[in-house]
């Protein structure tokens, strides 16, 4: 944190603006004129910033961010502020920026200046950020030094445990979600343990959309208890992950309708051609084939945002992770056939899990090829490896246990502690 410079976390100024425009009342993006290298475009949406904002964006702006307003460009001001652009972090809901909204909510009550509420907020997420990953590791019935290394590997510690950014609270949250689950193959799950688990499905909903199908996997939770012997106190909570996916589906549901109206990048692809993008994905053969096509190009290749080499190979070592951990996850369930160590259910929802994985990172590229893909890319554009690591631990977990399955002692599973 101290040796990232202020501006150099990707779309950093469009985060802080989104979070000073949420403190502003602007919880809901509206159509602005104003400009930014980005944003050049006349469908920008935004909000309501600060004049401290804006100033300080332009005191710390040396070319690395394209989403500083361009100041000649505004045309809505007050004394307090201006209307700015910030398209592409408009989506995110309120819920994302929990820990930078508290800070900067400080920061304006008391009148800190912004640099030092830069550094507050991103303190405060750091903070929330080691909470998360302290009660995830403590949670884990076993593997917790293995899942611990990756949470403390170079790539997982180095922007986002204290970005101001929407990805430091979704990767936060997601690696919580994957250890609860996880505890809850191996130990009995009570209605409170349901309660957390669902609250937690709900925050992850709500912060990215893309990994919203992760809360798919807590209603296996009481199916898979049952399968433990504990039918009774699986029933007693078997509606409360099923409730729990419903109201955060339902909120996803609600926030992507309430903000459908516009696209994240428009001068890359426009409302109206995104569209037609989505139309034609579902009545036009040809498009569908160059869509699948051009995913899997990039997929193969490890094709990244600006063609940045080591964003490339990280991409490609992400795909071969995935494989690997497909490849394991279908040997542990050949040897569990044969020897019995994995419970049925268990491989169940290690399959799902793995599943759900992959399709994330799919869908992540069809958004990209969809809203940020200009026309005649024979790629898909956008895509960055920090798109794959919030699933670096449920995805190390799944690899793990299907390991210890193939390669480990003969014995029957273990009935779930307490």
């Amino acid at each position: 944190m101290a040796a990232t410079t202020p501006g150099h976390t990707p779309d950093i100024w469009a985060h802080v603006y989104r979070i000073d425009g949420i403190l502003n009342g602007d919880v809901l993006a509206r159509p602005v004129t104003s400009l930014s290298k980005l944003h050049n475009s006349r469908e920008n949406v935004g909000g309501h910033v600060d004049w401290e904002w804006i100033d300080y964006s332009h005191k710390q702006d040396d070319g690395y961010d394209p989403n500083a307003v361009l100041v000649d460009t505004i045309t809505a001001s007050d004394g307090n502020g201006a209307d700015v652009p910030y398209n592409n972090t408009a989506i995110n809901s309120p819920i994302a920026y929990l820990p930078q909204l508290a800070a900067f909510a400080l920061g304006k009550l008391a009148g800190i200046p912004a640099q030092p509420t830069y550094y507050l907020a991103e303190a405060f997420m750091l903070a929330v950020y080691a909470c998360c990953t302290a009660v995830a590791v403590a949670l884990l019935p076993k593997w917790r030094i293995f899942a611990a290394l990756i949470m403390l590997s170079q790539l997982m510690l180095y922007r986002y445990p204290f970005a101001i950014s929407a990805d430091s609270m979704t990767q936060a949250i997601a690696i919580l979600l994957s250890c609860m689950l996880m505890r809850a193959l191996y130990r009995r799950a009570t209605p409170r343990y349901y309660t957390a688990l669902a609250a937690v499905c709900l925050l992850l909903a709500m912060c990215k959309f893309v990994y919203a199908p992760l809360i798919l996997l807590a209603p296996l939770i009481p199916w898979i208890q049952q399968g433990h012997g504990n039918p009774a106190q699986a029933k007693g909570g078997m509606w409360i992950p099923a409730v729990g996916d419903l109201m955060a589906l339902g909120c996803s549901a609600f926030w992507m309708k309430a903000n459908s109206w516009f696209v994240t990048t428009p001068m890359m692809v426009s409302y109206d051609e995104m569209a037609g993008r989505k139309h034609a994905l579902l009545t036009d053969a040809p498009f569908m084939w160059r869509t699948i096509k051009a995913i899997c190009l990039s997929a193969v290749t490890g094709h990244a945002n600006l063609n940045v080499r080591s964003d490339t190979l990280i991409i490609r070592c992400g795909w071969i992770a995935m494989l690997l951990m497909g490849a394991m996850l279908l040997a542990a369930t050949i040897a569990a056939t044969v020897r019995h160590t994995l419970r049925k259910r268990e491989t169940v929802f290690w399959w799902c899990a793995c599943i759900i994985i992959i399709g994330i990172i799919l869908l992540t590229y069809l958004a990209l090829w969809l809203q940020y893909t200009p026309s005649g890319s024979a790629m898909v554009e956008g895509m960055q490896y920090r798109y794959f690591l919030p699933m670096t631990v449920l995805g190390g977990l799944c690899f793990a246990q299907s390991a210890s399955t193939v390669f480990g002692a003969h014995v029957q599973p273990a009935q779930p502690k307490r």
